[in-house]
C-alpha cells in the first residue's frame, strides 16, 4: 500500500515544550498525487502574552468557540494515519512531536526532520530557517502550485498551514538529494549530527572548530545554556569541548548549575 506523508506544523501558546499547548494544527496529507489539507484552530485556557500573539497573530478571543486540540478534525485525522508505515514530516521535529504528545498522540509514524536533513544535505545554505530555505533554493514556484491545489490563497510565514506546505516542498527537494528514498531521510533524522557552522548569535557563519580554537569559553556557555532542546548542538559542542578536559569539565558543571536553577 502507498505510504502517506503527513507534513505537519503547529502554532502554540508559547515555546515551552512542557507547559505550552497547541492553538493551531495544520498538515498536508500526501498519498501519491493526492494532496489534502487539514487546518484547525484549537481552544486553550492558557492566556497568551503580546509577544507570542505578535508572532502568529492568533489571540485568545479567536479561540473562544473552538474545540480542544484532540477534538478537532485535524487531530482525529492525524490519529488515523499514525501508523508505522507512514511518515511524519516537520521542520524541527521536537516541538511538534512534544506538543502532540501533550494531547495524547504518541508518534508511531517514521519522523523526518527537514531542518536536520537540510543541514546535512544543503551545505551552502546561508540559513536553515524554513522560509529562507524555500527562497534560497527557488522553491516558491513549487509552493504556489501546491497552494493552488489545496486552495490556500494567502501564503504567509508563521501560519501553520503555510509552514506545513513549505515543509512539503522542502521535503520534495531533499528527497531528490537522496534518490527519492524517504527512509534515507528517516535515518538522517535519527542519527546524531556533527554541525559544521554556527547559525546564530555573534559567531554566526563561523565553524565550531574556529570558535573552539579562539574562544572556547563561548562554547562552554552554549553547552550550558542552549542544548536542552537541541540534541545535535549538544552532540557537536561535546565533541569539541572534549578535546580539552578543562573546558569539558567546566561545561558539564555549568550546565548542571543552569539545570538546577531552572528546576
Amino acid at each position: 500500500m502507498t505510504p502517506v506523508y503527513y507534513c505537519v506544523d503547529v502554532e502554540t501558546t508559547g515555546p515551552d515544550i512542557k507547559n505550552d499547548r497547541i492553538i493551531q494544527l495544520a498538515f498536508l496529507k500526501v498519498q501519491g498525487d493526492h494532496i489534502e489539507a487539514f487546518n484547525d484552530l484549537c481552544y486553550t485556557d492558557i492566556e497568551m502574552n503580546d509577544v507570542v500573539v505578535a508572532i502568529h497573530g492568533i489571540t485568545n478571543a479567536m479561540l473562544e468557540d473552538k474545540y480542544w486540540p484532540d477534538e478537532t478534525d485535524a487531530f482525529m485525522e492525524l490519529e488515523k494515519g499514525n501508523k508505522p508505515e507512514n511518515y511524519f514530516i516537520s521542520h524541527g521535529n521536537k516541538m511538534d512531536i512534544a506538543m502532540l504528545e501533550h494531547e495524547g498522540l504518541h508518534l508511531k509514524m517514521k519522523p523526518i526532520d527537514t531542518d536536520k536533513c537540510a543541514r546535512a544535505l544543503l551545505k551552502d545554505a546561508p540559513s536553515y530557517k524554513l522560509g529562507e530555505l524555500v527562497k534560497w533554493y527557488g522553491l516558491e514556484d513549487r509552493a504556489q502550485k501546491v497552494a493552488k491545489k489545496i486552495g490556500l490563497e494567502d501564503i504567509e510565514a508563521h501560519d501553520a498551514l503555510t509552514d506545513a506546505m513549505w515543509h512539503y516542498v522542502l521535503f520534495t527537494f531533499l528527497l531528490e538529494k537522496v534518490d527519492h528514498d524517504p527512509d534515507k531521510l528517516v535515518e538522517m533524522t535519527a542519527k546524531p549530527m556533527l554541525l559544521e557552522k554556527i547559525t546564530f548569535g555573534k559567531f554566526k557563519g563561523k565553524s565550531f572548530q574556529e570558535v573552539f580554537e579562539k574562544e572556547p569559553e563561548a562554547l562552554v556557555w552554549m553547552y550550558a545554556n542552549m542544548t536542552s532542546d537541541w540534541p545535535d548542538l549538544e552532540y557537536t559542542l561535546a565533541h569539541w569541548l572534549k578535546q580539552k578536559a578543562y573546558f569539558w569539565k567546566k561545561a558539564q558543571k555549568e550546565k548542571e548549575e543552569v539545570e538546577n536553577r531552572i528546576f
